[in-house]
């Protein structure tokens, strides 16, 4: 297995950990209900890499 697919699979398991409590982290902490459009954004973001990571 290439090292990029278990990254992939790390941050899949990120992106679900962050969907399961709420915040997510670029620069600074989000929190789906204090900035939801910029939490929801994020997510999108750091789901596009982890995917990006198995077409490496």
């Amino acid at each position: 297995m290439a090292w990029t697919s278990i990254l992939g699979i790390v941050l899949l398991l990120w992106v679900i950990w962050d969907l399961y409590a709420g915040s997510v982290w670029l620069h600074r902490e989000f929190h789906r209900s204090q900035e939801p459009w910029s939490y929801w954004i994020l997510i999108l973001v750091w789901l596009l890499v982890a995917v990006s990571c198995f077409y490496w």
